[in-house]
């Protein structure tokens, strides 16, 4: 299968990567990454969603395309650097999709957004992460590389070809500490209520987010609140992700145009 190339458009910035061709959408769906990778972990979602609806990935400096840009070490500091390159984006119904720190980043992109400039999402869908108010139980960003590279490894979060590589991992290092940093210092405190379903995913074999910590999500939305528990550790997105599908495609498809 030949790489989706990324079309860009006046509109796009290098923050958000359109990945479908869809002209005059009815709707948008952002989706945002886990640690230590970028837009191309959804080039596969191309075709999967309804054809009204513009497919767009959100790139975070320090990989990929963007490998030569500094990393951001805080959730709140790299969202405030998301907004103004989304706005022109959020003309049309949107809903967002974010997995582990991207569930935090999207959780509290939809929280600023909201608060600052009156706009969210129709649906927020998370997967893969504690509860915003939760203090990370077993943070990871401090440790020596040994034991650093263990703690990924017991996630199944290093795939074997950056392990198979000391530079891969040399490369990979500054990247993911960055990001567990911005995910394990991430706190949202109890009393904001989103506007907006929040759907939940987890893994029943995750071991860094039990389902206790993913029912916690549910302190944060003043809608409606799922939680849906698929087999699978921490990365199950690699292993069900028609299941995610198909949930994302029935939100789009209940959006009110």
């Amino acid at each position: 299968m030949n790489q989706v190339a990324y079309l860009r458009k006046p509109s796009d910035s290098a923050w958000c990567m359109t990945l479908n061709s869809c002209h005059e959408p009815d709707a948008r769906l952002f989706c945002f990454p886990f640690a230590g990778t970028g837009p191309s972990l959804f080039r596969q979602w191309v075709g999967a969603i309804p054809s009204n609806t513009e497919l767009i990935a959100v790139a975070y400096p320090g990989r990929e395309a963007r490998a030569e840009e500094p990393l951001f070490h805080t959730i709140e500091g790299l969202v405030e650097h998301i907004i103004p390159n989304i706005l022109p984006l959020l003309d049309r119904p949107f809903v967002f999709f974010g997995y582990s720190m991207g569930a935090l980043v999207s959780f509290e992109l939809a929280r600023m957004l909201s608060e600052t400039h009156g706009l969210e999402p129709q649906h927020l869908f998370v997967s893969a992460a504690r509860a915003p108010h939760l203090a990370e139980l077993n943070p990871i960003h401090e440790l020596g590389n040994a034991d650093f590279l263990r703690s990924l490894i017991r996630l199944n979060g290093m795939p074997r070809e950056v392990l198979a590589s000391k530079e891969m991992i040399r490369y990979a290092f500054p990247i993911l500490r960055a990001d567990f940093a911005a995910c394990e210092t991430y706190r949202c405190d109890l009393g904001y209520l989103a506007r907006f379903p929040i759907t939940v995913f987890g893994g029943e074999r995750d071991a860094r987010v039990d389902k206790e910590r993913l029912e916690a999500w549910r302190n944060f939305s003043a809608v409606s609140f799922r939680l849906n528990m698929v087999e699978g550790d921490h990365f199950f997105l690699r292993t069900h992700r028609d299941q995610l599908l198909g949930s994302l495609n029935r939100a789009l498809g209940g959006i009110a145009y």
